[in-house]
């Protein structure tokens, strides 16, 4: 469960409340005017939002390069040498963006 603390309250007692967040693994939500505007979370918790986005980034990715090589191939275009500028001129072109 979410502890809610003022920011007063967290900026004269931070220590405790990092010690809370860190030995407890709990996160604590700060408020500004009885309304939420910023968190403290165990570093654990971002370490595995991290770890997941880049996983799900990298299973994404994947897919675009080959969908990617597949667009390239029906175009009869070689994918050999081809430059970023180039990949990114082919991607517009193909998005109808010129």
């Amino acid at each position: 469960m979410n502890q809610l603390v003022s920011a007063t309250f967290a900026r004269n007692n931070f220590s405790d409340l990092l010690n809370l967040v860190v030995a407890e693994k709990k996160t604590v939500i700060l408020l500004r005017k009885s309304q939420p505007q910023a968190a403290i979370v165990p570093y654990e918790e971002i370490e595995a939002r991290e770890k997941n986005w880049q996983k799900e980034f990298n299973k994404l990715f994947s897919g675009a390069k080959t969908k990617f090589r597949q667009y390239l191939k029906a175009n009869n275009i070689p994918a050999k040498g081809l430059t970023e500028e180039k990949v990114y001129e082919i991607i517009n072109q193909a998005a109808g963006r010129y």
